[in-house]
């Protein structure tokens, strides 16, 4: 008999966005992912422009990652020449070891100009030690390609399958040096369903990569389990 299986999927947790993002933008890239928080609640997370969108995946998969909150509420900050004025973060990023990182997305043709250089300096004074740890400008010359296509295969495989995995994990412990992803899976007889599978062992440490790169199946990868 034909096994049947159920997926019983948890509902989203809302987007935690103090600042409203726009449902829809002529012109802009605007929305919301859904990732897997780290007690297992999928939890939404919006962005207002690709460059957020691609920066906050990237930082969702970060090894440090601990949690991420979006568009906060606004931050009063007086401007260089004593202007009261408000700043909107885009993410607040919070490492495994506790420090908060506040984090503003900007194209790089406005970052690298003095006067947002100098807004961000007394950004900085009004918000270490009051909502954050420390501050950080991202632009698209920051976002890696490499972590980027990571990132987005890992969110891909984010979801478990429990069976399969507990396979790919223990055939990892037979391996006694670097193999294609390809060739791993064609040896245990999986093939391309598993692909995802060894993703995910990638990403919880089970598999490392034996250079970094972005991961396919011509990719080679190591144990990272004792037999």
């Amino acid at each position: 008999m034909k096994e049947t299986r159920k997926h019983h999927r948890k509902t989203p947790a809302k987007s935690r966005a103090v600042r409203t993002i726009p449902k829809a933008s002529k012109g802009h890239f605007v929305g919301e992912l859904v990732y897997n928080n780290s007690n297992g609640q999928p939890q939404r997370l919006g962005f207002a422009s690709l460059t957020e969108f691609r920066a906050g995946i990237c930082l969702i998969y970060r090894d440090d990652f601990a949690d991420i909150e979006e568009q906060l509420a606004a931050l009063p900050f007086n401007h260089p020449n004593g202007s009261p004025s408000v700043h909107y973060f885009d993410f607040r990023f919070t490492t495994k070891g506790g420090q908060r990182i506040c984090i503003s997305v900007k194209p790089e043709r406005i970052a690298k100009t003095y006067l947002y250089s100098a807004t961000i300096g007394a950004v900085k004074t009004a918000a270490v030690g009051n909502i954050c740890d420390a501050v950080a400008t991202v632009t698209e010359r920051n976002i890696n390609p490499i972590q980027l296509h990571n990132a987005q295969l890992f969110h891909a495989a984010r979801n478990p399958e429990p069976a399969l995995d507990v396979e790919i994990i223990e055939a990892l412990k037979m391996l006694d040096g670097p193999v294609s992803i390809d060739h791993f899976l064609a040896d245990i007889g999986i093939f391309g369903r598993g692909f995802f599978s060894v993703s995910r062992a990638i990403r919880f440490g089970h598999a490392r990569l034996f250079m970094p790169e972005k991961i396919r199946g011509k990719t080679l990868i190591e144990s990272a389990v004792a037999a």
